[in-house]
């Protein structure tokens, strides 16, 4: 990194525009010295202790007020850096805000993307697992990812990586032990527990890559894609997820010619919906596009809802990939349910009826879409993955105590074995920060807003 993680730096740390109140952070080396020099109460600010709030005037390079402030004060090593920090609370209006910011840019560098948090690692407040997960806790759609996001920042998953982490140290120790004192008068390594403890740790490292798919669907999205014949309902469907008549509806087939793309919330979950152009065969050269784009849709998509009209289909189609396809039958309101339950006997698949005109007529579809969802839901005992450089570190981690395993079981050494279990615990250190090259930090920090 080319700047340095000593010299005071400051930002706005609350959103821009009109406001009850702004907040300014400012921290680093002669911080306090630095405010002092523009607060109406040097002398008390200069022997304020942590923790503590002042009142006051900020003023400006001519000892002009602009604004009344609140000043809070923290001491390294207690606050949010690390560092020595002081938050200004002014009134929320931009210009005072940015008076107040540009006179103290005069003896302080303007923060970088993320950059107390970055200082906050580098001072051992969080580790790089939690420093991610402050981004994520500010970024998450949803009331899920926001509970994955606090658990991380909590430290639940740097725990188990710490612990994980540790059992592989010990178990390298116990292998170079081997090593260094064979031809000493001591007792063999026992290879079937060395064996055992190995399969031990790789079962909960492939437990936490397999709750990654969970994790994934709760950061990034669920990919819920509206398929089917013309007319089968997609968009009306479509507007009664939003609520709002966001997709033209009309008897007409091909309405829809390209894909309309939304969010929601389903019980937490982030879903992103996609209403696309109906299947059939067609001459129109734009429909025909429209068609194509929708097939894409589907094979990119975590979950396909084909939908079929209740009231005119026979029988029920056979989908291409039946493992992330749900068949709706729409319209459900328009039969009998004795024609629902016939229709549903003869499928092969999950069916789920659905209606967007009967009271509660969604709660079926609903139901059935949440069960996919929580299907690779892992155990409460597993610390979530969401992160995907979390879990590439973790593959690679599960790939060297496989070849360690192979390697013992092979009579190779505790040479090999030991060579090994040093890259799995490379791989764990990465995840939290003890080994981190640069253009990783550089890369995760960039993501962030200015003020964090």
């Amino acid at each position: 990194m080319s700047f340095s993680l000593i010299e005071p730096i400051v930002a706005q740390i609350t959103p821009p525009g009109m406001a009850a109140i702004a907040v300014i952070r400012i921290s680093g080396k002669d911080c306090i010295e630095l405010v002092a020099k523009h607060f109406s109460q040097p002398g008390k600010l200069i022997q304020a202790p942590g923790n503590s709030i002042l009142h006051g005037y900020f003023l400006d390079e001519q000892r002009e007020a602009i604004d009344e402030v609140l000043l809070y004060i923290y001491r390294a090593p207690a606050s949010y850096t690390g560092d020595d920090t002081v938050e200004i609370s002014c009134h929320g209006n931009p210009r005072l805000a940015a008076r107040i910011l540009k006179t103290l840019l005069l003896s302080a560098r303007l923060a970088n993307p993320g950059e107390f948090t970055l200082r906050a690692l580098h001072n051992g407040k969080l580790d790089l697992i939690q420093a991610e997960a402050v981004n994520d806790l500010i970024n998450a759609p949803t009331r899920k990812g926001e509970t994955a996001a606090l658990s991380q920042l909590r430290g639940g998953l740097s725990d188990t990586i710490n612990e994980l982490l540790e059992q592989i140290i010990n178990l390298r120790m116990r292998c170079e032990m081997g090593i260094d004192f064979a031809d000493q008068d001591l007792p063999p390594i026992d290879e079937q527990v060395l064996a055992q403890d190995l399969a031990s740790l790789l079962g909960r490292l492939r437990q936490m890559i397999a709750s990654a798919q969970h994790g994934r669907l709760i950061r990034e999205g669920f990919r819920l894609c509206l398929a089917g014949a013309p007319n089968s309902g997609k968009s009306s469907l479509f507007n009664a997820f939003l609520k709002q008549n966001r997709a033209i509806v009309t008897p007409h087939p091909g309405t829809t010619r390209d894909y309309l793309e939304e969010s929601i919330s389903l019980e937490g979950y982030w879903i992103i919906l996609f209403d696309t152009a109906g299947l059939r065969e067609s001459t129109d050269l734009i429909e025909q596009e429209g068609i194509k784009l929708s097939k894409q849709l589907m094979r990119e998509a975590d979950l396909v809802l084909y939908l079929v009209d209740a009231s005119t289909c026979e029988g029920l189609p056979q989908p291409d990939n039946a493992d992330k396809t749900l068949i709706v039958l729409s319209k459900a309101d328009l039969v009998s349910p004795q024609k629902l339950a016939e229709l549903k006997s003869k499928a092969a698949h999950d069916v789920a009826a659905s209606s967007v005109k009967a009271e509660g007529g969604l709660d079926e579809l609903y139901s059935a879409i949440l069960s996919r969802l929580e299907q690779n839901k892992e155990d409460s005992d597993t610390p979530l993955v969401t992160n995907t450089r979390h879990l590439a570190a973790l593959q690679v981690c599960a790939e060297a105590l496989s070849n360690a395993q192979e390697a013992l079981k092979q009579a190779m050494g505790f040479e090999f074995v030991a060579f090994d279990l040093i890259a799995a615990s490379a791989a764990l250190e990465e995840i939290i920060g003890l080994v981190s090259p640069d253009d990783i930090l550089n890369r995760i920090f960039s993501d962030f807003c200015i003020g964090k």
